[in-house]
C-alpha cells in the first residue's frame, strides 16, 4: 500500500474504514481512499500572461543568476541558493515567464500566509497581464489562475498539476522536518522544481538526494554590501535584560528583538513597554497583522517577535537583536533573522546582536556562514 498524495507506505498509518483503506498520515488535508485516483487540477493559462516588467533594474549578478536558473531547468530541478536579500523572487521571474509562455502551469509556494499575500501583490505588479491567484488557509474559493501563489499546505489541492513549482524558504517551518508535507508539495509538480533557500539543512539534503538537480548560487545582494556579522555576547538571562535595556536606550534605528517563545514575547513587551515605544507579535497572536503594520508604519520603534518575522519581511534601516535563550535558535533561523538587516538598495543597514547563554554550535556556524558569504562578495566585486 502506498498513498498517492503523501507517499506514505507504512502499514501502521493505513486504516480501513467503512469505505475502504485510507492514509492517516495526511488525513488532515482530507480523507483519501487508496482506491481513489488523483487527477491533475485542470485550468487554462491566458495568452500573453508571460509578459513581465520590473519597476527597477536588476543587477548584473541577478540577471546572470536568473539565466543560469532557467538554463539548468532544462536538465532537472534547481537548488537556488542565495543569501538573504539577494532577490530570489526576482531571479525566479524569468523562469516563470518562460513556462507561462509555453502555456504551462506554474506555482510559487512559501510557508507563511502573510508572505503569500505580499508576494501575490508583487507578482501582480510584475506580471500585469496575468491572473495571479493567492491561495492560503481561509482564502481558497478561487484556486485557478495563470500564476498560483500559495502556502505549502495548499499544494494538496494540485496533485501532479504544475510544470514548474518554486518552493521558497524550503528550509523553514512547516516544511522543515515534515516529510509528509514535503512529499505532498513534490507530488503537486509533474515537471521541474526550484528549491529556493539561503541555507541547506539535513532534511533538505535528504530530499535533494532523491532528485536530479543542479545548484545555482548567488552570494551578492543588490546593494553589494556585506552581510552584517553580529556582535555576540554570552550572558545569563538577568544580566541580559539589563544589557538589552542599555542597547535599546542607545538604539537609533527601529529594531526587531527576536525571542525563542511566545511567553518571553509577552513578558518582555510588558516589561519594556514602560520605557520604550514597542509592540509584539507571534504566529497566533490575535492582533498579529495590526501589530506588524504599526511597526512597518514606524508607529512603534521596537517589536518583540518569535520566528514569525524571520522571513518574508523587508523594512528599511532596521536593526536586529536576537535573545538566544532556552532551547535556542538553529543556524537557519539565526541567518534569516540577521538577514532582515540591510536588504534594500539604499538601505543604510542597522546593527545586529546575538545575546546568548552560551556560544552554541548554531551561533558559531552562523558567524562562519556570514563570513564565508562575505568572502564570496569580495571576490565578486573584484571580478
Amino acid at each position: 500500500m502506498k498513498c498517492l498524495r503523501c507517499g506514505n507506505s507504512d502499514p501502521a498509518y493505513f486504516y480501513k474504514g467503512s469505505k475502504g483503506y485510507y492514509c492517516r498520515k495526511c488525513i488532515r488535508f482530507s480523507r483519501l481512499l487508496l482506491e481513489e485516483e488523483l487527477e491533475p487540477y485542470d485550468y487554462e493559462i491566458s495568452i500573453g500572461c508571460q509578459e513581465y516588467h520590473f519597476d527597477y533594474e536588476l543587477t548584473k549578478d541577478q540577471k546572470e543568476t536568473s539565466k543560469r536558473c532557467l538554463t539548468k531547468l532544462t536538465d532537472g530541478d534547481v537548488l537556488l541558493l542565495c543569501v538573504c536579500g539577494a532577490g530570489k523572487t526576482e531571479i525566479a521571474v524569468e523562469s516563470i515567464s518562460a513556462y507561462l509562455q509555453k502555456g504551462l502551469k506554474v506555482a510559487y509556494a512559501i510557508s507563511r500566509r502573510e508572505v503569500v499575500i505580499e508576494l501575490s501583490k508583487r507578482f501582480a505588479d510584475i506580471f500585469k497581464h496575468a491572473k495571479v491567484t493567492a491561495v492560503y488557509g481561509g482564502h481558497h474559493d478561487q484556486t485557478k489562475g495563470d500564476l498560483i501563489v500559495c502556502t505549502c499546505h495548499q499544494l494538496y489541492r494540485y496533485y501532479q498539476t504544475f510544470d514548474l513549482l518554486i518552493i521558497d524558504e524550503v528550509d523553514a517551518f512547516p516544511l522543515k522536518g515534515n516529510e509528509t508535507l514535503m512529499n505532498i508539495a513534490i507530488s503537486s509538480c509533474r515537471g521541474r522544481i526550484i528549491f529556493s533557500t539561503a541555507t541547506i539543512d539535513t532534511n533538505l539534503k535528504q530530499v535533494l538526494k532523491q532528485r536530479n538537480y543542479s545548484s545555482v548560487e548567488l552570494y551578492v545582494r543588490p546593494s553589494y554590501k556585506p552581510l552584517s556579522v553580529p556582535k555576540t555576547v554570552c550572558l545569563n538571562r538577568y544580566i541580559a535584560l539589563l544589557y538589552l535595556y542599555r542597547m535599546m536606550k542607545l538604539m537609533a534605528n527601529q529594531c526587531i528583538v527576536f525571542v525563542t517563545s511566545k511567553k518571553d514575547c509577552r513578558q518582555l513587551f510588558r516589561l519594556f513597554s514602560h520605557f520604550f515605544s514597542c509592540t509584539y507579535v507571534y504566529s497566533d497572536h490575535e492582533k498579529r497583522d495590526e501589530n506588524i503594520r504599526s511597526f512597518k508604519q514606524k508607529e512603534k520603534k521596537f517589536i518583540f517577535s518569535t520566528t514569525v518575522l524571520e522571513r518574508g519581511i523587508t523594512i528599511h534601516n532596521i536593526s536586529v537583536i536576537i535573545l538566544n535563550f532556552g532551547k535556542g535558535f538553529d543556524q537557519s533561523s539565526l541567518i534569516q533573522m540577521l538577514g532582515r538587516v540591510g536588504r534594500g538598495v539604499g538601505d543604510q543597514g542597522g546593527e545586529t546582536y546575538i545575546i546568548s547563554e552560551h556560544y552554541s554550535s548554531a551561533v558559531k556556524n552562523t558567524l562562519a556562514y556570514l563570513k564565508e558569504a562575505n568572502s564570496h562578495l569580495e571576490m565578486s566585486v573584484l571580478r
